[in-house]
């Protein structure tokens, strides 16, 4: 079997001849009145849908009230104790602003705590903030031509 790597010329093979999009990012939380407090009030989702998958396992699905795709998937399990690990492979979920130094000043303003300070890469820029249950999400803007 050979594996193949996409260029400009070739596009990646795969299902990409059905127009993949990724719709959700979906993550276990501790306390789910605490996670929509900071997703809701804090990011301005609204909740979408909310599940009982059973065996104590719930989930509700958030999005932003204009977008067209794309959000968050928080489960819970209403039977555990014990607390969750975050994943080896887990890093962050990323979000698109327009303005990253008031999205900044609003997070603050809320006692979000932020991980890493405004950066800049390239034609972007970028912060890190932690959820309540101290998942990473990273706030991107890309920086308008001079």
């Amino acid at each position: 079997m050979t594996t193949q790597t996409a260029t400009a010329e070739q596009p990646a093979a795969g299902i990409n001849a059905f127009r993949p999009r990724i719709l959700h990012t979906a993550y276990f939380v501790a306390d789910i009145e605490r996670s929509m407090k900071f997703y809701c009030n804090v990011l301005g989702m609204k909740e979408l849908q909310r599940f009982d998958l059973g065996d104590g396992v719930q989930e509700v699905i958030l999005g932003f009230p204009d977008s067209k795709g794309g959000g968050v998937i928080l489960m819970w399990n209403t039977q555990r104790s014990t607390p969750y690990q975050h994943g080896d492979g887990y890093s962050r979920f990323v979000m698109l602003v327009s303005d990253l130094d008031a999205t900044l000043a609003h997070l603050v303003a809320n006692g979000t705590t932020i991980s890493k300070q405004p950066t800049e890469v390239g034609a972007l820029r970028y912060i890190m903030v932690k959820d309540p249950d101290g998942y990473t999400i990273e706030m991107m803007q890309m920086k308008r031509p001079a």
